[in-house]
């Protein structure tokens, strides 16, 4: 969280912007937008889940996850695979997921399916919690990767959603940025030497020729990977749907306007009364999948966890530019700022440019889409700088003319930023919830929220741990095998210590 604090604090920047993007950072995200701009990854809606719709709203349900991205779609498969199927002797549905618009059409939606892990986070988790849980965070983070593909296999998704392995190439374009990683890059190593086996580093005359990278200085590199976010998720709820067409329910359109807790529900199991645009529903659970848009239900989390816009195109390559979509993925390090990057590989949607970024390069350093909760408007000045970065980082020779317009979409997401930088996972208590004392084993409030902007190498198993804690709490639900959260990191629950500590400065 160095960038959003560096801006908070950066003198360079009026104390009026910063102060109002403190303002937003603390006010209601709101429900997210209905006049979105348009992402490449949604220009074929799923036939039968874009807007997936019950004739009637459910009256009820075991448990409600609200958010049908990467996260909610990971809790659903775990608790769906692992619960004890019939125990509560109801008919009611064990899952329904509430969605406020089409089908997967937040952030998952909206990102860089690029599912990278770099040298650059070990150092500052080091620093800050010691080398033992930055290798244990490290770990979790590099499990992505393997997770997500076998995850795309499974369900025989891979070659629909573009599922692949590739070379990460993070490039640095000046010499002190380069010394730095090359710093961080000597520390992973030799805090996880069995895991960075396959990583290294080039220096400026190691570069490949064919990477076409005339202005390298230096690159580090390892194993990544590269998806369709929209087809892998919305290809793995239409399969959960068929597997278990009684226990699970998608309800689209369906914006929550509140939520009520009876702490006198007694025997009572379904505590709560989720209210939606289209009716109200009881559950023994809620589960808060939103990301940027989680205080908007729970706003004691206001600061704690916030919004930030990020910006994506899909750019068409130039005439010159080798395709590459099956081999690598990049990083452009900037002395401000970054910008990633993924190509698809050959197909009906063409080779494209999937490019992100500018943050650093929009209004004020990227201040002024701090606290932006809506998905709407493009920055003017993001989409300068991506539009024109590509041939200039590859080289205009390595590049070539593009023989159309080079830019074919451009378009805005809302990203969930933690104030400590690591996202919030488990249940909710009521200090923060102000909804009532929680009855063991009954309903529960949850929360898997808060990817910083790297949701691909944290949101699928943040959302399987979260599943396995419901599972655990509740003994009603439980299934044995699912007892085991030794992998997850103990730095990313929901605690009372951490809602005291790691909330944003209210003023400047």
């Amino acid at each position: 969280m160095s960038f959003v604090q560096a801006l908070l604090s950066n003198p360079a920047i009026p104390v009026q912007d910063r102060q109002r993007a403190l303002d937003r950072v603390f006010s209601d995200p709101g429900l997210p937008t209905t006049n979105s701009t348009s992402s490449f990854w949604l220009r074929s809606p799923h036939p039968d889940l874009a807007n997936a719709q019950s004739a009637t709203l459910p009256s009820e349900a075991e448990v409600v996850i609200i958010g049908s991205g990467v996260t909610g779609t990971s809790v659903a498969r775990t608790l769906l695979k692992s619960r004890k199927a019939g125990k509560s002797g109801t008919t009611r549905p064990a899952v329904v997921i509430l969605e406020a618009r089409d089908i997967c059409s937040g952030a998952t939606g909206r990102n860089g399916g690029h599912i990278l892990e770099t040298a650059e986070k070990f150092a500052s988790l080091e620093d800050t919690y010691g080398l033992e849980a930055a290798k244990r965070i490290m770990r979790f983070r590099l499990a992505h990767l393997r997770e997500i593909l076998d995850a795309a296999q499974e369900y025989g998704l891979t070659q629909d959603c573009q599922a692949r392995r590739v070379q990460f190439l993070s490039i640095y374009f000046e010499e002190e940025g380069w010394k730095d990683a090359r710093e961080r890059l000597r520390r992973l190593k030799e805090g996880l030497a069995e895991e960075t086996k396959e990583w290294r580093a080039y220096e400026r005359g190691e570069i490949p020729e064919e990477f076409c990278l005339p202005h390298a200085q230096g690159i580090v590199a390892g194993p990544a990977g590269a998806i369709w976010p929209y087809r892998f998720i919305t290809g793995v709820l239409s399969r959960l749907r068929r597997e278990f067409p009684q226990d699970l329910m998608i309800e689209t359109n369906t914006p929550i306007t509140g939520i009520q807790e009876n702490p006198d529900a007694g025997d009572d199991p379904l505590r709560y009364t989720i209210s939606a645009s289209r009716g109200m529903i009881r559950a023994r659970h809620v589960i808060h999948c939103t990301n940027a848009h989680v205080s908007h239900l729970v706003p004691s989390l206001r600061g704690r966890i916030y919004p930030i816009r990020g910006q994506m195109s899909a750019q068409h390559a130039g005439q010159k530019f080798r395709c590459q979509g099956e081999e690598h993925s990049w990083i452009f390090n900037y002395d401000r700022g970054f910008d990633y990057l993924t190509q698809l590989p050959q197909s009906e949607a063409g080779q494209m440019m999937m490019f992100g970024g500018g943050f650093a390069q929009g209004e004020g350093g990227g201040i002024a889409d701090l606290g932006i909760a809506a998905d709407s408007e493009l920055s003017l000045y993001a989409d300068i700088h991506l539009s024109g970065a590509l041939s200039v980082v590859f080289g205009r020779d390595n590049w070539g003319s593009v023989p159309r317009a080079s830019v074919d979409k451009m378009w805005t997401g809302n990203m969930g930023f933690s104030a400590d930088g690591l996202p919030w996972v488990g249940q909710l208590p009521a200090s923060l919830t102000k909804r009532g004392v929680h009855g063991e084993g009954y309903g529960a409030e949850w929360v898997s929220a808060a990817f910083s902007g790297e949701g691909m190498v944290l949101a699928w198993l943040c959302g399987k741990a979260l599943a396995t804690m419901l599972l655990i709490h509740d003994d009603q639900l439980l299934q044995t095998e699912s007892r085991d959260l030794s992998w997850f990191p103990e730095q990313m629950l929901v605690t009372e210590e951490r809602i005291e500590k790691a909330v944003l400065p209210r003023y400047i």
